[in-house]
């Protein structure tokens, strides 16, 4: 009970650090596919950013009174915590997007294209290529441990990048841009041995159909290039999912040098 008083006493003596810890945490985890999801209720992710900066907020040190700061000085503070969890969030979010995008690509040659479902990570909807990574990445995320790497990564954050010091400097601009390009690039990458093999596939049924005139090539081609597209995912699935997770090992990488642009130079 003790322990319970102490810390709010702390929290009510220091109530604008304890929201910046409070802002970024919301802004990483609301901006996550993995979290940012209508399968978990808004009152659990709340719950869970509101106890994990109970956890870190007593270990931090930031000498801010509220007392002496005006009304565009916490908003200033507050914003920049904001923007500085957005982009973190958005780091990690770059490749679940690379990784949908891949499944966008195949879709456009296999003719599942056509096709709408709703993907229960995005709550969007998708083609089905597209959903099937979308699985695959959430799995590969908490599987592997990169959610506690990540809880881990925002933990340091504060150490290397403190409450209230953030600096949008040209750095990180020039990264974020790198990242909006490194989704098509890595896109294509996971999705060039289907599409490739799809392409072929496209090839072969052209010469069959001027070839062969009497095979219905419209009604046998689409059969095809499903089972084409779906043996070649199958082949490929050894060396997709180290190659995932190796991605979201760069993006923890990634978020500790990022980190070091977005405070102020000395």
């Amino acid at each position: 009970m003790t322990n319970t008083f102490n810390f709010l006493n702390l929290v009510s003596n220091n109530i604008l650090p304890f929201g910046m810890v409070v802002t970024r945490i919301f802004a990483i985890f609301f901006s996550i596919p993995v979290f940012n999801t209508r399968r978990i209720p808004n009152s659990i992710k709340i719950f869970f950013s509101l106890s994990f900066a109970v956890l870190i907020f007593p270990m931090l040190s930031i000498n801010i009174n509220i007392m002496d700061l005006d009304y565009f000085e916490i908003f200033r503070f507050l914003a920049s915590e904001l923007i500085a969890g957005l982009i973190i969030g958005f780091i990690v979010t770059a490749v679940f997007s690379a990784i949908q995008m891949a499944g966008r690509i195949i879709d456009l040659n296999n003719g599942f294209g056509f096709s709408q479902i709703v993907d229960p990570v995005s709550n969007v909807s998708s083609t089905v290529t597209t959903n099937f990574f979308g699985i695959i990445a959430t799995t590969l995320f908490f599987v592997t441990g990169s959610h506690g790497i990540l809880i881990g990564a925002i933990a340091r954050s504060y150490e290397m990048l403190p409450a209230g010091r953030f600096e949008f400097r040209p750095e990180v601009l020039e990264i974020l841009l790198r990242s909006f390009g490194d989704i098509l690039v890595i896109g294509f990458k996971i999705a060039a041995p289907v599409a490739a093999s799809l392409v072929l596939t496209e090839v072969a049924l052209a010469i069959m159909a001027r070839v062969i005139p009497q095979i219905p090539i419209f009604i046998i081609g689409f059969p095809l290039k499903i089972m084409v597209s779906i043996l070649i995912l199958a082949l490929t699935m050894i060396n997709t999912v180290p190659y995932l997770k190796d991605l979201f090992n760069d993006s923890f990488v990634n978020i500790g040098y990022l980190l070091k642009f977005m405070r102020p130079r000395g």
